[in-house]
């Protein structure tokens, strides 16, 4: 699935669609003050009812007076949300944020910049994707991702140097761009109690890519529900406007991306709100706090996200993959494809109601991932937590072959030793020197 961008840009219709929906209180307070100790801390799962509550805690006080580029108000706004991103989260800065404010160009130009950080691997991946049929033929995969970002940014955190980018402006904040910077205020203030960025960077680097999903998820997941929780104090007005505007926010670009990309995009804030919700119903923050230490160490896994219960407890198996030798291809990589790419990969049908079964029972996997400059090739080999569960992913897998997959393609699917083999490529050649390889047929 989508290798993720190491940076942790925040897509205003996600992030705007995930409060929305999540954030009905029971009742409401003015908006935040200038406080320095938050007395109490409480969420609800359903209006009036109270899950947790978390202690008071220290804050740092914002500084911005050095900030160029923006006005008074803008300032004041900035410092406001500082304070509110301690308050609502539980945790204070370590030294204060550092605020840089860009040009609406230059914040384009640094959300290119690092998305083409990745761009020796879009042309695999391209193929890839257009071999298993989740992209057309005329699809340019790069192009799509940048247009998604440049539609959706509205500012964003930067790991690698702990920078809080913002576009310069005059006028204050609508309340939608305030959540928005809330949720990247929280990401820059649990990276810096957490040091999340490097562990993330690193399964990048080692394209350890189910678990950096995960961790991403939680990383996401956290500055959503702080971003809910901040919503719930808003007056009823404040409310209303931050509904209205996200109703309003332009999808064009986001619907029109290929349904595997979407769910792709959306999984770290959607699905991870759901995980770390869970997480804090149990044992508030603390809880939060513990698995940036926790899920990295598992090691983690999608499937963890999508069933919290599984969380710490059902981990996954480490899966061999064969030795394959494709003649004139060269790997690209060797991953995890993980449950939620399988429900990513499987949903793309119309009308198939059994993907989450399906994929519900994954125990662990691994693939390999060829590339000749123009075609591409996979093979996976899964493993589910029953012999029930491997049946049910393979019946899933030869409708999906038959059904979605290109008729000129080749797929096969088998099982070995307790094994799922999944094998696709779009020369035929190729995908039967796989499954020669691999003893299978």
């Amino acid at each position: 699935m989508p290798r993720r961008t190491s940076l942790a840009l925040s897509l205003l219709l996600v992030v705007a669609g995930c409060s929305a929906s999540s954030a009905t209180p029971s009742s409401t307070t003015g908006g935040p003050g200038p406080t320095t100790t938050i007395a109490e801390e409480t969420t609800s799962t359903t209006p009036g009812q109270t899950t947790t509550t978390t202690p008071p805690v220290s804050t740092t006080a914002p500084d911005l007076s050095d900030v160029q580029g923006i006005s008074d108000e803008v300032r004041a706004e900035l410092e406001q949300l500082i304070r509110d991103a301690q308050e609502v989260r539980g945790l204070a800065f370590t030294t204060p944020p550092m605020i840089t404010v860009v040009s609406d160009d230059e914040l384009e130009a640094r959300v290119r910049a690092n998305i083409e950080e990745d761009q020796a691997d879009f042309p695999a991946d391209e193929a890839l994707y257009k071999m298993l049929g989740l992209l057309n033929e005329d699809a340019d995969f790069q192009q799509i991702v940048l247009d998604l970002y440049g539609e959706q940014v509205a500012g964003f955190y930067d790991g690698d140097t702990g920078e809080i980018v913002v576009p310069a402006r005059e006028e204050g904040f609508s309340v939608t761009q305030r959540a928005t910077l809330l949720h990247e205020l929280v990401h820059a203030l649990t990276d810096q109690q957490f040091q999340f960025n490097t562990p993330f960077e690193a399964m990048l680097d080692e394209d350890r890519l189910d678990e950096a999903t995960a961790y991403q998820a939680l990383i996401e997941g956290d500055a959503t529900l702080a971003q809910v929780l901040w919503i719930q104090t808003l007056t009823q007005r404040e409310i209303g406007e931050f509904m209205a505007e996200s109703l309003t926010i332009d999808r064009a670009q986001f619907d029109a991306a290929p349904r595997f990309l979407r769910e792709s995009l959306l999984f770290p804030y959607d699905t991870g709100l759901a995980f770390v919700q869970e997480l804090y119903v149990d044992g508030g923050w603390d809880a939060v706090n513990d698995a940036y230490a926790t899920l990295p160490g598992l090691p983690g896994s999608t499937e963890q996200v999508i069933t919290p219960t599984d969380y710490t407890v059902d981990l996954p198996v480490e899966v061999t993959m064969p030795e394959v030798d494709v003649t004139g291809y060269e790997l690209q990589r060797t991953s995890v494809w993980g449950e939620q790419g399988f429900r990513a990969l499987l949903n793309q049908g119309s009308g198939r109601s059994t993907v989450a079964e399906a994929a519900d029972g994954w125990g662990g996997d691994s693939y390999g991932q060829w590339f000749d400059g123009d075609n591409a090739a996979i093979l996976i080999v899964y493993r589910g937590d029953t012999a029930t569960d491997v049946a049910e992913l393979q019946q899933a897998l030869l409708s999906f072959a038959q059904e979605d997959f290109p008729e000129d393609h080749f797929a096969w699917v088998d099982q070995r030793d307790g094994a799922l083999y999944f094998i696709a490529s779009d020369v035929p050649e190729v995908g039967e020197s796989i499954r020669a390889q691999v003893g299978l047929g």
